[in-house]
């Protein structure tokens, strides 16, 4: 029979010890792994046992697996120049909630916010070294990937993309960095793969099979079933514009994925991540197209979540609209406006309904979930 704890009952470190020593282990895991990262902690400072117990790979993996099916929140960040810029972070759980948050870094440094998995936000510098940062909002920690060692001349470089993102099979975090240089007729792709486990570079067997140009998107990314997706743009006599390709970050090996019927009509596409579920996001003149692909790899999986005409006209690399997450009733949607505002989208009414957050300068804005990570 498993003894019963409240977590009301702990209030003090002497009470929690003596407390714990009566309760089996899985029940303190089961009960702990449901709590915020907040109170856990508070908590790995009341015995070097219960520290090592939280920190242990097993129990982060359990509460980020626990956090998951909560409301995940958002972190908007304001492109400011400067080092004190600071960012937002929305939770819709029930009433909105903000907390501002500093992050522990110069921005002067790291002026580029490349994506986001789980807990991590990735930030990186450009040029000089390519370094990145992945900070978890959450602990308050950041920690730093070095560059490669094998990097392509500066002025060789045509286009570089790096994803975050999170190997399942593995449980393990890892960084791609896909590097392209040349002449722009003939292309050198290489790929790395950096091991938040192992904490260096690892090389990757497989070339990169593609001689198609890589395309920069203004999302936050796209892992999805632990690959890292990829937007290519084709060779002008062929007859599609774009390629989506994703990499396993398991197997290492590259794969196509099938894009909507009709996107390369649109001048503009970026790839991302809707409620755990790849996305892509059409724009051109007044018209933006959002599409979920259901089922992982499968086209006819493939939904349009909206359909909306522009106030402004979309041209090739401006900003259009970009989906963020579903409020709680899952009727409405929160969208990113122009990288300038907020809207929630009636998708029963099909209207917008409410602007909120309108800033002066760009925003970037990233989904996260509560990680110990």
């Amino acid at each position: 029979m498993h003894h019963k704890l409240s977590i009301s009952t702990i209030k003090s470190k002497s009470h929690f010890i003596t407390t714990m020593s009566d309760v089996p282990t899985d029940v303190l895991v089961n009960i702990l792994s449901r709590l915020p990262v907040k109170s856990l902690l508070r908590f790995r400072t009341v015995s070097k046992p219960l520290c090592a117990l939280i920190d242990s790979p097993y129990f982060v993996n359990l509460h980020r697996q626990r956090q998951s099916m909560k409301t995940d929140k958002v972190l908007v960040f304001s492109r400011g120049v400067g080092s004190s810029t600071s960012a937002i972070s929305f939770c819709f759980d029930s009433l909105p909630t903000t907390v501002r948050l500093e992050p522990p870094i110069d921005r002067t440094l790291f002026p580029y916010i490349i994506g986001s998995c789980h807990g991590f936000i990735c930030f990186c510098s450009w040029p000089m070294g390519r370094v990145i940062l992945l900070w978890n909002p959450s602990t308050r920690k950041y920690r730093e990937v070095p560059a490669s060692l094998d990097y392509p001349p500066i002025n060789s470089v045509l286009k570089v993309v790096d994803q975050v993102g999170y190997d399942h099979v593995n449980n393990d975090y890892k960084v791609v960095r896909l590097t392209q240089s040349g002449d722009g007729v003939r292309l050198d792709s290489k790929v790395f793969v950096y091991s938040l486990n192992f904490e260096r570079w690892l090389p990757v067997e497989q070339t990169f099979p593609y001689d198609f140009l890589l395309v920069s998107c203004r999302g936050q990314g796209a892992c999805v079933s632990g690959a890292v997706h990829l937007l290519l743009n084709q060779k002008p006599d062929s007859d599609n514009d774009y390629l989506m390709v994703s990499f396993d970050l398991a197997s290492q090996s590259f794969q196509l994925v099938p894009l909507p019927e009709f996107f390369n009509n649109f001048e503009n596409i970026d790839i991302g991540v809707f409620e755990g579920c790849l996305c892509v996001v059409g724009s051109g003149g007044y018209c933006v197209d959002v599409w979920v692909m259901g089922e992982y790899e499968v086209k006819e999986s493939w939904s349009k979540l909206l359909a909306l005409t522009s106030r402004v006209r979309i041209t090739c690399g401006s900003p259009s609209i970009r989906p963020i997450l579903y409020l709680k009733n899952r009727k409405e949607v929160l969208l990113e406006v122009y990288e300038r505002w907020f809207e929630i989208y009636d998708l029963e009414e099909k209207k917008s309904k409410k602007r909120m957050f309108r800033a002066q300068s760009p925003l970037s804005t990233f989904v996260y979930q509560d990680s110990l990570a």
